[in-house]
């Protein structure tokens, strides 16, 4: 086969194709695809190989029930779960979890649950569409009669310690910088990062981090979440109901997260990069 750069751009990604397998669904899928891609600079065109981050929908089972079908990146499925239906308030103590297994042969979660909310087939009505790129389907809506408000007593942490973990944070971060396609998500106590996820979607990212440290045995209560997408009501509503009281972002925040995090009691702040960011709500938590 000749050189990729001296292909002819029509013929480039059909001979490639053949040399790359399909993407279909294996319980060893890697959260990084090869792909042929043509890569211009200037007026040069190579042929190249490049990596992408895999998506995959994957359906969650909820006591032989069809849930819901999460867009992602196909790693730490079952903690995906767990966080997922933690964060929509469907699962309530890591004690009801009596099964929990993902399909050997089709992209499928399967989990069994001894106690569900009252009601809970409710939530199916109150769906609605999330601000994430993908479009998903969210459940989660803020409640300020279930949402009882955080401790705001402080200080938690210092803007150097801000700083310093949000330069971890961004070192850690290997799937994003081979493929520049997935956020990242990490739970700190303020002086390092317990646990760190990624996924295509903010979503799912902070869904999966939830979830490992809830298998894991690891109170989040009081921890500090960080993450690297921008903020809506979604995020926070995931942030409150799992009792963070801080959320540090590299992004912005909307407006309703803002919002929510004051009625919440959470500390956000934003625009969180080099030596600068922004303190929304809440600064008391943080000596400046």
């Amino acid at each position: 086969m000749p050189a990729l750069d001296a292909l002819h751009p029509v013929l480039f990604r059909s001979r490639l194709l053949s040399l790359v397998p399909a993407v279909w669904y294996i319980p060893s899928v890697k959260p990084r695809i090869d792909t042929p891609v043509l890569k211009v600079s200037g007026s040069r065109v190579d042929g190249v190989i490049d990596e992408v981050a895999s998506e995959l929908p994957v359906r969650l089972v909820l006591n032989d029930q069809p849930l819901v079908t999460l867009l992602c990146t196909p790693t730490e499925l079952e903690e995906m779960a767990i966080g997922f239906l933690l964060s929509e308030g469907i699962l309530l103590n890591r004690s009801d979890i009596t099964r929990l297994d993902v399909s050997r042969t089709e992209p499928v979660i399967r989990i069994t649950l001894s106690s569900l909310p009252p009601e809970w087939e409710k939530m199916f009505d109150t769906r609605a569409i999330s601000s994430g790129c993908g479009k998903g389907v969210t459940f989660t809506n803020y409640d300020r009669m279930r949402d009882r408000r955080i401790d705001v007593s402080g200080p938690l942490l210092s803007v150097d310690d801000i700083r310093r973990l949000l330069e971890k944070f961004r070192s850690i971060s290997l799937l994003y910088l081979e493929t520049g396609g997935v956020h990242s998500a990490g739970l700190s106590d303020g002086r390092d990062i317990l646990f760190f996820s990624e996924d295509i979607g903010r979503h799912n990212a902070v869904d999966k981090l939830i979830g490992k440290a809830v298998l894991k045995g690891v109170p989040i209560e009081n921890k500090i979440l960080l993450t690297s997408g921008r903020v809506t009501s979604e995020i926070m509503t995931k942030a409150g109901r799992n009792r963070f009281p801080v959320l540090i972002s590299r992004a912005a925040p909307s407006c309703m997260a803002v919002n929510y995090a004051e009625d919440m009691g959470i500390t956000l702040v934003g625009f969180a990069r080099g030596d600068r960011m922004n303190i929304y709500t809440w600064p008391n938590r943080i000596r400046l």
